[in-house]
């Protein structure tokens, strides 16, 4: 692949990185090019290539240098300019993680749950879509992770008015309070409360949707 004349070690990194099949790189492997890549280190066709694999690892909460870089680099191939086909095959894959994120109840979910959410509300192009999984999901993750959220950014989403990622994004910030002020989302909340009213989330259920309900009161 070719790259900018001021990197000596371009030869070097491209032995590396084609010296395993695709299937066997790692986040390591990738790391490198995963953050030059467009910029500084091989085009869209290469990005393509290893794009796959990139999803992957990041599915598995493995992902190469960061996942708002991920979709930062899809924007910059212009993804939105791709065969349609390709252009829904990301998104698939996009709202699939979205899916799996919400159901997985791990350490390693929870710990990457924000930067998750924070990508793909900023990136994936259909906001709504990613709300309306999240009301339909009554997973004891799914909820957790609901009342964490907002336990921990009230402050930033309501009163900063933006969703903290990489960038503080006010993209898709309306949208994402008046969902989270909604009925159905602070009666989902009443509804968890009572059937993990014998679990250490129960406080922070309860604290989540008074904070949600003053909100709502302010707003009016």
């Amino acid at each position: 692949m070719t790259g900018s004349s001021l990197y000596e070690s371009l030869d070097e990194w491209n032995k590396s990185l084609f010296s395993k099949p695709l299937q066997y790189l790692s986040s390591e492997d990738l790391a490198l090019f995963a953050g030059k890549v467009i910029s500084t280190w091989g085009d869209t066709n290469d990005f393509k290539h290893f794009l796959p694999r990139l999803f992957e690892l990041t599915a598995l909460f493995d992902t190469p240098y960061d996942v708002w870089i991920l979709y930062q680099k899809l924007k910059d191939a212009n993804f939105q300019r791709w065969d349609i086909e390709e252009q829904n095959a990301v998104n698939d894959v996009s709202i699939a993680m979205w899916d799996n994120l919400l159901n997985d109840n791990s350490e390693k979910a929870e710990w990457e749950f924000s930067d998750y959410f924070a990508s793909l509300a900023h990136f994936y192009p259909d906001f709504n879509n990613l709300t309306e999984l999240w009301l339909l999901n009554d997973s004891f993750s799914s909820i957790k992770n609901l009342v964490i959220y907002v336990y921990e950014e009230a402050y930033n989403l309501f009163q900063k008015h933006y969703i903290r990622g990489n960038m503080k994004s006010t993209r898709n910030i309306i949208a994402f309070k008046n969902w989270l002020l909604s009925d159905s989302v602070i009666e989902k909340l009443t509804n968890a409360f009572y059937q993990y009213e014998s679990t250490e989330l129960a406080e922070k259920i309860s604290w989540t949707i008074k904070i949600l309900e003053n909100e709502k009161y302010n707003s009016v």
